[in-house]
């Protein structure tokens, strides 16, 4: 007997694209944006001696009651202004469930992190696209508060750095989108590399909500630890989505070890931004693209020539780098890597690039 045909999925989730990794390797891998140095040795040994104390067997509280104190504490807020999750992704998805309704609209400004458009749409919401200008990358911040103003189910998701260009959202375009009281998130995965959080404005703005990660400057990719900063009661109903105990005891303690070490960790930050000032320099002296004024841990480059050639020639060269979206066409990421990675790489490039 035949089953009957019924629709067992959201209509549309079909045409959502699926994240997409690269099955590629390289001897210099440059595609990620991670973190060039590990967690240092001693802390390592000290995450390894928490967990071997800790109860496996056992669950841990569920929302990571000590890890958002303790992030709380360094951004001096109340605990409640935090939540805590399995990477700032996760968190994402859970933002775009409890935030969508119908004729919700998240605004985005491409080219811009992946993971915004396909999961807003498959939790329901429509996406409005607010491109970066092709000359500067700077984003329609016009446009977008007359688009808040005539339309009150309008909210907007803003990376800043942002992912691929590596460039700042204005301060002053910021305060005015909040002024409006439409929804703002602002990620701010790779704001220790920038020096200008909007964390200030919070107590001003309980429609502000920023998203962090330990993944880039904590140098904690692995570890898969996120956070929420924002209004407490916002927070409080969007914390219902988001799964309990989804932050592992592996996590919580990597998160712990690397929360204990800020001088550290403002070395590497340090180390990373003089080598991308380095690459920046050495990559304006020479021809083949335009090159966006990065804030991040990456640069960005909009190649006079086809992005994939170039994303082919440097991989046969051993070396690995993200193709990108544009403003007109494929552009390549490059992760600031340790000087001599970053040597090899910009060694490439004057031979592929010419």
């Amino acid at each position: 007997m035949s089953v009957p045909k019924r629709r067992l999925l959201r209509p549309g989730i079909e045409n959502v694209p699926a994240y997409a990794t690269s099955a590629l390797t390289a001897v210099v891998r440059l595609d990620r944006n991670e973190s060039p140095e590990e967690m240092a040795p001693e802390l390592r040994e000290n995450v390894l001696a928490a967990l071997a104390g800790a109860r496996w067997s056992r669950y841990p509280d569920a929302h990571g009651a000590e890890l958002k104190t303790a992030l709380a504490a360094r951004e001096g807020l109340a605990a409640e202004a935090v939540v805590v999750g399995n990477g700032s992704n996760s968190l994402f998805l859970s933002l775009f469930v409890a935030a969508a309704f119908p004729g919700r609209r998240i605004g985005i400004c491409p080219p811009t992190f992946g993971l915004y458009e396909p999961w807003a749409r498959a939790a329901g919401c429509e996406v409005v696209a607010f491109p970066l200008g092709e000359e500067d990358l700077a984003p329609p911040v016009g446009a977008m508060l007359s688009a808040a103003r005539e339309n009150a189910s309008l909210a907007f998701v803003l990376c800043s750095p942002n992912n691929p260009t590596g460039t700042v959202f204005p301060r002053e375009g910021l305060v005015a989108l909040l002024d409006t009281g439409a929804l703002v998130v602002l990620d701010e995965a790779y704001i220790e590399f920038s020096g200008g959080s909007a964390r200030e404005l919070l107590p001003r703005f309980p429609n502000l909500v920023i998203a962090r990660t330990l993944s880039k400057a904590a140098a904690l990719a692995g570890a898969r630890v996120g956070y929420l900063l924002g209004d407490p009661a916002l927070l409080a109903d969007i914390e219902k989505v988001v799964p309990p105990f989804g932050v592992n005891l592996f996590a919580r303690a990597a998160a712990a070890a690397a929360l204990s070490d800020g001088a550290r960790t403002r070395a590497r930050i340090d180390a990373v931004v003089a080598e991308r000032e380095r690459m920046a320099a050495a990559l304006a002296a020479l021809p083949g693209a335009r090159l966006s004024d990065s804030r991040a841990n990456f640069v960005y480059l909009r190649p006079q020539r086809p992005a994939v050639k170039l994303f082919g020639a440097l991989h046969r060269r051993g070396i690995l780098v993200r193709r990108v979206a544009g403003t007109s066409g494929e552009a390549l990421r490059v992760t600031v890597g340790r000087p001599e990675e970053n040597d090899r790489f910009l060694e490439a490039w004057k031979e592929v690039a010419s």
